[in-house]
């Protein structure tokens, strides 16, 4: 097969190289590290001031571990989050800086921590962390947290992955209820992998079509799912603000609760440190959602 003229279209109106642009946040991000480098550092800080446990095991594989920061309160509500990273970077001891935003509304936090692409592959990474929502649901009165107040939130392709929870049938697998997650905050993510295979991304994922029906929220919404609060940012990639917009107006059109939040001027990585900031919009609905 011939290769590609750059001019092609491979999705939409992009071209390959176009394409693979919308999927690289650091384009527009250039100092993306800086961020991480904070996040770890304010994330260290709250784990030596928080109660919490950590490293808690809920898999088999030296990954498969989580933290847990309850509320002073039992039988509080609780959150489960997934870090992005494009699913090959980035680690749960960079993830505790959300947690007093939650702790301080009464809701207990957990950060989860998963296996990497392409260390395992993208299915086995979201195995993983369905496990993860299986091992809090069933565990979550040992650490005073209420199972059913059970939300999930994620960020980047943490969201697509808590997309993908949404639209999960906990109870043919999992043994838990069908209604299992109460609701999802959701930012930033990605709910079709179509385009994600078209791009440079996939040199890494190794999506095929199958994979991509199998791993794309947007390809089986089920008739009933938890409502949705999904946030996207003015200053991300167009695609990735397209991948919001379309899964909430579908979500909508099908008369699933949804609650849709663009927020202008902020880019990628503002739009993850938006779950540490209680006056966000996104959060003020997820806490509206959650209850507290």
């Amino acid at each position: 097969m011939a290769p590609l003229e750059s001019s092609e279209k491979v999705w939409l109106d992009y071209d390959q190289a176009a394409l693979d642009r919308q999927y690289d946040q650091r384009v527009l991000v250039p100092d993306a590290d800086e961020y991480m480098v904070r996040h770890a550092a304010k994330s260290a800080q709250v784990r030596e001031r928080l109660e919490c446990r950590l490293d808690v095991t809920y898999g088999p594989s030296p990954d498969e571990v989580l933290d847990i920061f309850p509320t002073a309160a039992p039988g509080a509500p609780l959150v489960v989050y997934f870090h992005g990273g494009a699913w090959t970077r980035w680690h749960k001891d960079h993830n505790s800086f959300q947690a007093p935003a939650f702790v301080d509304a009464g809701v207990t936090f957990v950060s989860v921590n998963f296996s990497l692409v392409p260390g395992v592959s993208l299915d086995e990474q979201v195995r993983q962390c369905r496990a993860a929502v299986q091992w809090c649901f069933q565990n979550a009165a040992s650490f005073g947290a209420d199972g059913d107040q059970f939300y999930v939130a994620g960020h980047s392709s943490g969201a697509h992955i808590v997309g993908l929870l949404a639209v999960t049938d906990w109870t043919a697998i999992w043994g838990l209820p069908s209604d299992a997650i109460k609701g999802v905050i959701s930012i930033s993510g990605m709910y079709d992998l179509e385009p994600v295979r078209l791009s440079a991304r996939n040199a890494y994922l190794h999506l095929d079509d199958a994979a991509v029906t199998r791993l794309s929220a947007m390809r089986q919404i089920p008739d009933t799912m938890p409502p949705m609060v999904i946030a996207y940012g003015g200053g991300e990639q167009i695609e990735f603000r397209r991948h919001s917009t379309v899964f909430a107006a579908e979500l909508r059109r099908l008369g699933h609760a949804c609650q849709e939040f663009d927020m202008p001027g902020l880019n990628h990585f503002d739009m993850g440190e938006q779950f540490a900031d209680p006056a966000s919009p996104a959060m003020r609905a997820g806490f509206e959602m959650i209850g507290v």
